[in-house]
């Protein structure tokens, strides 16, 4: 399974077969997490936690993630070494690779970033001075049959996970408001942001935004979500290096200048601009 395949692969996967992901697979993804480049100076680290019964401890947190997210063998654990948005963007930036690269190998998935136990996870995986477990992810192979799937599909339909907004509500043309078509662009930019549209976010709120320049592609936030400012831009990369017009990120949190550049609303954090390689 290719890149392009993984992204349209990937659901969140809320019930999970009863058996456990090999160990040797299971350290290759923790590798490939180790090898993933970090956006910014404050690149988070990726652990694990198995034993169903250690991934419900986690998970069974006042409302919880239990019962949502049932028999999960494995649990991905995503690590910041501080508690700026900068890291926060790095971390869905990296955990969302090795999502993809879980998919890509045929295991099934699901981010948690609230309904969990920050303490307990962070107790599991010994966490170091100033660290703390910002997000979750349940992993292994999910359920094919029964009740298993069923259970998987109705979650998921009542979460609204089966919804995307269309591309002419996220995109601009140049400036915030703009229209945007993709009948009238790149081949390959339509294709890297069909892709970046996949990406999966808190509450399916999708709270990205893109302004499309002649070079480049700017983020922004309507809705302080960092993590997934973070899940969205490695799409954006993964998908860029597939469709042969691969790029760079440039962090511009907060950058007011290039707000006003933009005509964001009050409401728009500009996050970073992607500048394509020339072709």
């Amino acid at each position: 399974m290719d890149t392009l395949a993984a992204i349209h692969q990937r659901v969140s996967v809320r019930s999970y077969a009863d058996r456990s992901v090999d160990p040797a697979l299971l350290q290759r993804l923790l590798a490939f997490a180790q090898s993933r480049g970090a956006l910014t100076d404050v690149a988070p680290r990726i652990e694990l936690i198995s034993g169903v019964e250690q991934v419900e401890q986690v998970l069974t947190f006042m409302v919880g993630s239990y019962g949502l997210v049932q028999n999960a063998p494995h649990l991905l654990v995503g690590i910041l070494p501080e508690g700026s948005d900068r890291a926060r963007i790095d971390l869905g930036f990296v955990l969302e690779q090795v999502v993809l690269e879980a998919t890509r190998l045929g295991l099934g998935t699901c981010w948690i970033t609230g309904s969990y136990d920050a303490e307990q996870a962070g107790d599991a995986v010994e966490l170091e001075a100033g660290e703390g477990a910002a997000a979750v992810c349940t992993l292994g192979y999910p359920a094919e049959q029964g009740y298993g799937r069923l259970h998987t599909t109705i979650v998921r339909r009542l979460a609204g996970g089966h919804k995307r907004k269309p591309l002419t509500d996220i995109v601009f043309s140049a400036r915030w408001g703009e229209p945007w078509t993709p009948e009238e662009a790149d081949p390959a930019l339509v294709t890297v942001l069909k892709h970046a549209r996949l990406a999966p976010s808190a509450h399916n709120g999708q709270p990205w935004r893109f302004i499309v320049d002649a070079q480049d592609l700017t983020l922004a936030l309507v809705k302080p979500r960092f993590i997934d400012a973070g899940i969205i831009m490695s799409h954006v990369t993964l998908a860029s290096a597939a469709a042969d017009r691969p790029g760079r990120w440039k962090i511009r949190l907060g950058d007011q200048a290039l707000a006003q550049d933009l005509g964001l609303p009050p409401n728009a954090t500009p996050v970073a601009t992607f500048q394509f390689s020339n072709p």
